[in-house]
């Protein structure tokens, strides 16, 4: 039974944060009357505030956790010396609180990322913002009605770390070797940190795929496919609850969407047919995600192609309303009407930072436009940067496509170094430059130089790579590092990239890797490197620096404790003055107030 509490005069649910508490109990108050009404949302309630951690948890709460959580740790160590046993007990403190072991085969690394507070910060702010942001699209906060895409305030989570991140990059100064000195934030800009450069280098990736199927006399079809209507929690038209949704999460529709299309793409390759382009995922107005994807294949494998995507687009729940005509939608190229790169460009552009597009539709229409969260007004494209981040959905993913990796390595390497390479690695390696003015990148030439598309692991060049025992946050470990580009025809010629070895200007220690001993090539593992400057993954922690959080877990484990508690025992006298168990019952409507249906109107 949720638990009603008063805070300022005004009642709420607790548990949930107070914007939505307070409609919580507007909506809870309205359905006393309707025992069936009550009980479901009753129960609704139960569930979301029955969390892992508290849905209204500050940052400081999840701070002072996560120290709880290694110390936890750090006392398994106490009942046994047996290493195998130190790890089980500490998987299965992780796995009491929602979270996966730490991914380390020896023990040392393991251990240590179990017992660092900064380990289980990362993790415990991730499930954190992902069940708070469950909560917030089954309550109906995520919705053109009440903010598309993302919950108010998850959008101004992300948008203040990013300020934050931003302010700690710009403040923070390295140099290299040649003792040239850029803040963080500069050689961010210079990658595809910068949206500017990463909507830029996927329109160049577009168009040379239009280039080959031009060339190859091969048409293009987009699709647009769906989920079946359970995996909606709101009704677009109305706003209201989606009766028929399943509890299911985006990552969890994303995961459906991807068996759909691995099932499409086996079928095809079993017929022949190998279509390559780009998948755009992105989300609908409450968050559920659809693709968009742009294929090209020969004219007359157009036909099984579509018959392949319907038939497993449909397998699920096809019979359901409306299915045929929106589940999946196709669209052939009409080269007379435009290219295909330039209609799939509103969508790249839509989904990084909006520029360049007038309006921003949802696929029935609907205009999405900035609105206002706090002060700040938000743009729909930061909606969706919002929803990314805080499931983890890639939205993009080329389909048939040699590695844009090589590419992005290729720039790296001098013009003396290839002199004498294979024909293949110097046709790549000048598709590849850009010289402001003169001559412009040709990713259409880059992938002639690989062999074409759809060629696999046989592409011609490929990521030199070395081992290497890297000094990282837990210790030296072992591990690979790009170091240039090698023709797979000769794999024990490397032909070097240019790598400067960073350090934070006015210290002497570098930030780059010790390379301890040197093997022949390996293959490419395909995973996209970070572009040279883009910031660490450790940045993400770096906004505590600056904040009372920081201060707080700097001082000693006891200290944390005692000025936390004194806080919160005054907050929680201050905000929880009386507390129910459950409403009267029979309580009319007040006056303004018009019932909905559990939250669809939220």
């Amino acid at each position: 039974m949720p638990v009603i509490q008063q805070e300022r005069g005004q009642r709420s649910i607790k548990g949930l944060p107070i914007r939505w508490g307070r409609k919580a109990y507007r909506e809870l108050r309205s359905a006393a009357g309707e025992p069936g009404r009550y009980s479901t949302l009753s129960a609704l309630l139960d569930e979301v505030t029955n969390a892992p951690l508290p849905l209204d948890a500050t940052d400081a709460q999840i701070v002072l956790k996560a120290t709880q959580c290694a110390d936890e740790c750090q006392r398994q160590a106490h009942h046994t010396s047996d290493q195998d046993s130190i790890r089980r007990r500490v998987q299965m403190v992780c796995r009491l609180r929602g979270i996966a072991p730490p991914q380390a085969e020896k023990f040392k690394p393991f251990f240590d990322r179990a017992c660092d507070p900064a380990w289980w910060r990362r993790q415990l702010r991730s499930i954190h913002g992902r069940t708070f942001e469950h909560a917030a699209i089954r309550l109906g906060f995520v919705s053109k009605f009440a903010g598309a895409y993302a919950s108010d305030e998850t959008v101004k989570r992300r948008t203040e770390q990013g300020k934050r991140n931003r302010r700690i990059l710009e403040s923070t100064k390295v140099q290299n070797e040649l003792e040239q000195a850029f803040t963080l934030a500069e050689l961010a800009d210079k990658g595809t940190a910068n949206k500017s450069i990463r909507r830029g280098e996927l329109m160049l990736r577009m168009r040379g795929l239009e280039e080959i199927a031009i060339e190859s006399g091969h048409a293009g079809l987009f699709v647009t496919l769906t989920c079946p209507s359970k995996y909606h929690a709101i009704q677009w038209a109305s706003g209201s609850t989606n009766p028929a949704y399943n509890g299911a999460t985006p990552r969890e529709a994303q995961a459906y969407l991807q068996t759909v299309w691995s099932r499409v793409r086996a079928k095809l390759h079993r017929n022949g047919c190998r279509p390559y382009g780009f998948r755009i995922a992105e989300p609908h107005h409450d968050g559920c995600p659809h693709w968009h994807v742009l294929l090209f294949v020969a004219p007359g494998q157009l036909e099984l192609l579509e018959a392949a995507i319907r038939e497993h687009a449909l397998a699920e729940d096809g019979d359901e309303p409306g299915a045929a005509s929106q589940r999946v939608k196709f669209v052939r190229i009409d080269a007379a009407k435009g290219t295909a790169a330039g209609y799939i460009a509103k969508y790249v552009s839509k989904n990084i930072d909006g520029e360049h597009i007038e309006e921003h539709k949802q696929t029935d229409g609907t205009i999405v436009g900035p609105d206002m969260v706090g002060d700040a007004i938000i743009k729909p494209a930061q909606r969706v940067d919002a929803w990314a981040g805080v499931w983890g959905i890639r939205q993009f993913q080329p389909i048939g496509c040699p590695p844009v990796t090589v590419w992005r390595e290729l720039r790296r390497v001098e013009a003396a170094r290839i002199e004498k390479a294979p024909a293949s690695i110097r046709r790549a390696w000048a598709a590849a430059q850009k010289i402001e003015g003169s001559k412009e990148a040709d990713f259409a030439d880059y992938i002639r130089a690989q062999g074409g598309v759809n060629v696999g692991r046989n592409y011609a060049i490929g990521v030199a790579v070395r081992q290497a025992e890297i000094q990282g946050r837990y210790g030296l470990e072992e591990g690979t590092q790009p170091v240039g580009i090698y023709a797979k025809a000769q794999p024990n010629a490397i032909y070097e990239s240019t790598r400067y070895r960073w350090s934070r200007a006015g210290r002497s220690a570098p930030t780059a890797f010790s390379w301890t001993r040197v093997n022949n090539c390996t293959a490419p593992s395909w995973t996209e490197y970070a572009a040279a400057g883009e910031a660490p993954a450790e940045i993400e922690d770096s906004d505590w620096f600056e904040s009372g959080d920081f201060r707080a877990i700097a001082l000693e484990t006891e200290e944390i404790d005692q000025i936390t508690a004194a806080a919160w025992t005054a907050a929680h006298e201050t905000r929880a003055r009386t507390v129910w168990t459950k409403p009267k019952p029979k309580i009319p409507t007040p006056k303004g107030e018009t019932p909905n249906e559990f939250f669809g109107a939220f």
